[in-house]
């Protein structure tokens, strides 16, 4: 069973110290346990959650028994909202090309479709055609039968 800071996985933790080891707020972990993303139980007063369950939402690396290295990163508010702009606007490019290329490949399918409906009344055509020179092949042989 790995260790995680000295602690077993099955090992658990108060609210308080999974916001230390972790570098969240209390108030921050209580949010993600009410909205079921981080699994709590409870003991008498105290909430406690498991160092597995605190791996497994990705807020401790379990090898070294602290946050992961990429959650300790500060970033500054204004550059996360302009890449998020940016990427906004990627997609919504992109979604302008899909769209255009749907429009595009419904009207060659609509196009295929009219051709195909056309070369379908043509066989058809064809077919009738060859069933009345059947029927007239038949008759005339039918006289001559008669006739002989």
């Amino acid at each position: 069973m790995v260790d995680i800071r000295g602690k077993k996985v099955d090992e658990r933790y108060t609210i308080a110290e999974a916001s230390e080891l972790t570098g969240l707020s209390k108030r921050a972990l209580a949010r993600r346990i009410e909205r079921g993303q981080l699994a709590a139980t409870k003991d008498g007063r105290l909430r406690y959650v498991s160092a597995r369950d605190l791996a497994t939402a990705g807020l401790l690396d379990p090898t070294t028994g602290a946050p992961h290295a990429w959650a300790r990163q500060r970033v500054q508010p204004d550059v996360v909202a302009r890449e998020v702009v940016q990427t906004l606007v990627r997609q919504s490019v992109e979604i302008h090309e899909l769209q255009r290329r749907l429009e595009e490949l419904s009207d060659e399918s609509r196009s295929d479709d009219d051709a195909l409906r056309m070369e379908i009344d043509r066989a058809r055509a064809e077919r009738r055609e060859l069933r009345k020179a059947l029927e007239e092949a038949r008759a005339a042989i039918e006289q001559l039968r008669a006739g002989a």
